[in-house]
């Protein structure tokens, strides 16, 4: 028996209130509802190994890039946390890009004009890595204008591999790439910081250090870059890890770039700056965002037998900021077992996100900007992400300031949406 209309209005006002309730009862670090009904959204590409590495968003819609069983995968949501089956058909691409296996998207962003931009790395025909590019339009098709099929693949000339961890977007549409480069062949491993800058066409930009490849060595050992920010003025600041002469151990690396791609010497003293952050054990940055005065704020991956995560500060001439934190410039004691994967600076708030070492459960930390547990999020600064498994490895803020994170569940990929 067909329900009348003043049943369906009733049914549809209620519906509406209990929304309303619902927005109405969360609290700042509360997964949220409106999103996938719970909060929380899986995807499985056919039963294989999937894992989300870095998040886009367009709008309060989410993209997720990340791998497949060995295949670089794109995966679009809808603001409401369905898959967009506007894109790829079904939400959901997956491809062998160089068709030698091996493939990976690191991190992924939105062009102005909703086109989505994902860099990361692939084999070649000689078995060795080359950075890719992918441009995809909104429906999921490549985007012919960018180097005729949507693809560029590259590589620094006499090295061996190339690959790609992050990216970011020029307000005239260029394309800033970081990554690593390095030879297999000799040991110990020999590696740079690797960044380029494409067009929009998908061509090298030689106005960026001649060829649109600036490569920067910071010491003889293996090195390369997690993490990229423009500031202000064009200013390019990469993040990322070094070795040790003794080979001992991992230590902070950062080095800042002139819109031209030449290092800018205001910048430690020669655009390069190292930082032992965590003395006997390792530690690099795998978050890192800038404040308006230039002050760089890095989210460290810090161990030493256990987790122990850490938030750094450096002032806009490469010196630890001893401002912040415990008067050295690092803040420490944030909790146990924390392995820090990226760092958002929103609202003046600090945003830290990863996973525990046993990869039972993400976390979100939300810090004031002095480095403190932002006690009005969350449990004392930590989100309520109740009974959510996995690894938490990129988090975005959307167009309504509530934070999207992305990684892994299981053999699933993962992505959930916070209240802020």
């Amino acid at each position: 028996m067909r329900r009348s209309f003043r049943a369906l209005l009733i049914t549809g006002l209620c519906v509406a209130l209990a929304a309303i309730s619902t927005a109405a009862f969360a609290e700042p670090g509360d997964l949220d509802k409106t999103f996938s009904g719970d909060g929380v959204k899986t995807a499985d590409y056919s039963g294989a190994s999937d894992t989300f590495y870095g998040v886009a968003l367009h709008g309060n819609a989410p993209t997720a890039c990340g791998s497949s069983s060995g295949q670089a995968t794109l995966t679009a949501f809808t603001a409401g946390g369905g898959l967009n089956k506007n894109f790829s058909g079904d939400g959901m691409w997956r491809q062998d890009v160089l068709g030698h296996g091996t493939n990976f998207l690191e991190a992924c962003r939105f062009l102005h004009d909703g086109r989505l931009v994902a860099v990361g790395g692939a084999y070649g025909a000689d078995g060795h890595y080359r950075t890719i590019v992918v441009v995809r339009r909104p429906n999921g098709a490549p985007d012919k204008s960018f180097s005729g099929d949507g693809l560029a693949v590259f590589r620094f000339k006499g090295i061996d591999n190339s690959a790609a961890y992050d990216l970011a977007i020029q307000p005239d549409g260029k394309i800033v790439v970081a990554g690593e480069g390095y030879d297999s062949g000799v040991s110990p491993v020999a590696g740079f910081f690797e960044v380029a800058r494409l067009r929009p066409n998908g061509t090298l930009d030689k106005t960026f250090s001649g060829d649109g490849l600036a490569k920067v060595d910071i010491g003889p050992y293996d090195e390369g870059v997690w993490k990229v920010q423009l500031l202000h003025d064009g200013t390019v600041v990469v993040a990322g890890w070094m070795q040790n002469k003794a080979g001992t151990e991992w230590n902070s690396a950062v080095a800042e770039l002139r819109p031209n791609g030449a290092l800018d010497r205001s910048f430690g003293g020669d655009g390069k700056a190292t930082f032992n952050f965590l003395k006997g054990g390792d530690d690099y940055p795998l978050g890192l965002d800038a404040r308006s005065g230039g002050e760089i704020v890095l989210g460290l991956y810090r161990y030493n037998g256990s987790y122990v995560a850490g938030v750094a500060q450096l002032r806009p001439n490469g010196r630890v900021d001893g401002s912040f934190g415990g008067g050295d410039g690092v803040k420490t004691g944030l909790g146990p077992d924390l392995d820090v994967q990226d760092l958002v600076l929103a609202g003046g708030k600090i945003l830290l996100a990863g996973g525990t070492s046993g990869g039972s459960s993400p976390f979100v930390l939300r810090l004031t900007s002095k480095g403190d547990p932002d006690r009005t999020f969350g449990h004392h600064g930590q989100a309520a992400l109740g009974s959510v498994a996995g690894y938490l490895f990129d988090i975005a803020v959307d167009a309504h300031d509530r934070i999207d994170g992305v990684g892994s569940s299981g053999s699933d990929g993962l992505v959930f949406r916070l209240h802020a």
